[in-house]
């Protein structure tokens, strides 16, 4: 039984706020000096207030040729439906597009801004570059020139190293010639030795030759001279 009755009852409730909500729409005054806001839905009612032209309003009900409107303030009142239409009104086309203008020009404003800070900041790294490109080029020449200057030492010492090859070879005929040498040196120390003790040998011999011919010559002479005393006393007897 409860369910049935809930149910109702939301129905009922909707069908009472159907009317509000359809409604619930703003609307503006229209292009007029003034329009009377009224204690309710007739000309019979009391005015509250006047609402200049343009001024927006939300339609909450209708009824005898009448709308009844809530202002931005939350009063509640009616008005005459024949001067509120739905179209924006122009002056708030012209605000909004004047707004949507100073919005576009704050933007260009600062998307200039923006373009001079990023001129201004490419123009700082345009020099940071360009001093790190020159200092870099000047690196680059001197590593250049420290080449060129290694390419002359090292084809300096190559020169020196196939210099060197080159008196190698030599000093290996040199140590081979020194080795022949060597050899031949030995061989004629041995010969030397040899003819040494062959030179003693025949020294020793000529000494005895010479030995005994002297002794010959002096026997010779004393017979000599024993024979010449011999005549020489032969002829003083015969005398």
């Amino acid at each position: 039984m409860k369910k049935p009755f809930f149910h109702f009852t939301l129905f009922v409730m909707t069908i009472c706020l159907f009317p509000t909500l359809s409604y619930a729409r703003t609307g503006y005054v229209s292009d007029m000096l003034l329009l009377t806001f009224r204690q309710g839905p007739g000309n019979s009612y009391a005015v509250t207030k006047t609402l200049k032209s343009n001024t927006p309003v939300s339609i909450l009900d209708e009824k005898n040729g009448f709308y009844k409107v809530e202002l931005e303030s939350k009063k509640i009142g009616w008005v005459d439906k024949k001067f509120i239409i739905f179209e924006l009104p122009k002056s708030f086309i012209i605000n909004k597009l004047k707004q949507e203008n100073k919005t576009l020009e704050n933007k260009i404003l600062k998307s200039e801004s923006t373009t001079q800070a990023l001129k201004g900041k490419i123009a700082s790294l345009e020099s940071e570059y360009s001093k790190k490109i020159n200092s870099l080029d000047a690196s680059l020449k001197k590593a250049l020139d420290e080449k060129a200057e290694l390419n002359k030492l090292l084809s300096g010492a190559l020169e020196k190293y196939n210099t060197l090859i080159e008196q190698s070879k030599n000093i290996r005929q040199i140590v081979q010639k020194n080795k022949m040498l060597r050899k031949t040196n030995e061989i004629l120390s041995k010969d030397l030795e040899i003819f040494k003790g062959k030179n003693k040998t025949l020294f020793k011999t000529g000494m005895i030759k010479w030995f005994l011919a002297g002794v010959g010559v002096l026997l010779l002479g004393w017979i000599i001279g024993q024979s010449v005393s011999l005549k020489r006393r032969r002829s003083s007897l015969l005398d």
